[in-house]
């Protein structure tokens, strides 16, 4: 059910020209660029034969998740237990837990989840948390899946060395309940290297890591099944290595003011492997007496800030630069020229971190050229636990 001041997008819904007429702050798609991101990495996917598992931390949205699957995802990944949830909830099943935790309930709650139908794998990085995952299966009546989470060169989770690494595989692979199952090796530190071939230099590094944990682990008769890891700005160079079984790149669904100076594919700073499908929309409600700038109506509540400043735009023409005014509201900073956009304009502004800008909205409006297609919840938004 749609609530608060989203709800009165409903009518608009199928209306030609609705997608200039939303009331504001509104989360907005755009359904065809989202689309073709999609289909781009699942070709992409296909056609070097390495599988992808999106990270749904970026999106938190069950519809989302289900296009992905249908494009030929092997699931989703999720960053936290309530995450995960939420998505099992909205009817999706197919999800791994990407960071280890710490919280017996949590850790119940997920075997539950195993135990009610959720094909769930989780990563662990140290002994402990394997006998309590183990623990809690056996007393939901169920197996899950795990995955050794090695650290190649992140530093926040994960076994630093082969050594330890053998030894969390062997102690999964012994504990009632549990099914080894490999590896997850996200390398965050190499996504957004703007230049190619400096992202290149470092993957390999991580790769080199990689690949020592994963001869020990052969050595040990504990080859790993799966391998996963990758990202957006990492993706084709995880492609082209190998390496990995799966990729979990998230953001290539939205994209933000952060990945736009990343030259994803090498081919030149200015291109697009992606499109940013991902939007605020705001509108103006006055003028500051002081200078005549434009007042809107979203602030640091509607978007993440920690990023490039938004764009924005009037009728697809950029106009300048979103500045932030309090947490409600914004400034338009118009580029020279340009005069301020009167009270009652609607302004789709880029978004600088797509992840935490989806967590602080409900719902997302789908639109398809003009218009208004559809609205769908965001079930695992605000879900940080």
């Amino acid at each position: 059910m749609i609530k608060g001041v989203a709800a009165l997008n409903t009518p608009l819904i199928g209306k030609a020209g609705s997608r200039t007429q939303l009331e504001t702050p509104a989360m907005l798609l755009d359904a065809k660029v989202f689309e073709q991101n999609v289909a781009v990495l699942a070709d992409l996917s296909k056609k070097y034969g390495v599988a992808l598992r999106p990270h749904a931390k970026s999106h938190k949205c069950a519809n989302i998740a289900k296009r992905q699957i249908e494009a030929g995802a092997l699931g989703l990944c999720c960053a936290k237990p309530g995450e995960l949830l939420a998505l099992f909830e909205a009817g999706i099943k197919q999800l791994m837990l990407s960071a280890p935790v710490s919280s017996p309930r949590k850790i119940e709650h997920l075997a539950q989840a195993a135990a009610a139908g959720c094909e769930l794998i989780v990563v662990v990085d140290r002994e402990d948390l394997i006998t309590a995952y183990g623990a809690a299966a056996r007393k939901a009546g169920t197996k899950i899946s795990v995955l050794v989470d090695c650290d190649v060169g992140l530093g926040r989770t994960g076994a630093t060395t082969p050594h330890h690494v053998v030894e969390l595989a062997s102690a999964i692979s012994k504990e009632e309940g549990l099914i080894y199952a490999g590896i997850q090796a996200y390398s965050g530190q190499v996504q957004h290297v703007f230049d190619m071939e400096s992202r290149r230099q470092i993957n390999l590094a991580a790769n080199n890591r990689i690949m020592e944990m994963i001869m020990a682990l052969r050595d040990a008769k504990l080859a790993p099944k799966i391998i996963s890891g990758g990202g957006t700005g990492s993706h084709l160079i995880d492609f082209e290595d190998r390496i990995f079984t799966e990729v979990q790149a998230g953001s290539y669904v939205f994209m933000d003011e952060g990945y736009l100076p990343v030259d994803i594919h090498g081919t030149g700073a200015g291109e697009k492997v992606f499109g940013m499908s991902l939007f605020v929309v705001v509108t103006v409600i006055g003028h500051s007496a002081g200078n005549g700038q434009a007042i809107t109506d979203g602030g640091t509540k509607s978007f993440a800030i920690d990023g490039p400043p938004p764009r924005a735009f009037l009728k697809g023409k950029e106009i300048g630069t979103i500045l932030w005014a309090g947490d409600e509201f914004g400034r338009i900073k118009t580029h020279p020229g340009i005069p301020a956009p009167p009270a009652g304009t609607r302004i789709e502004c880029t978004i600088p971190h797509c992840d935490p800008t989806a967590n602080l909205h409900s719902v997302l409006h789908v639109v398809r050229g003009d218009t208004l297609e559809a609205i769908w919840p965001v079930e695992a938004r605000g879900y940080s636990d």
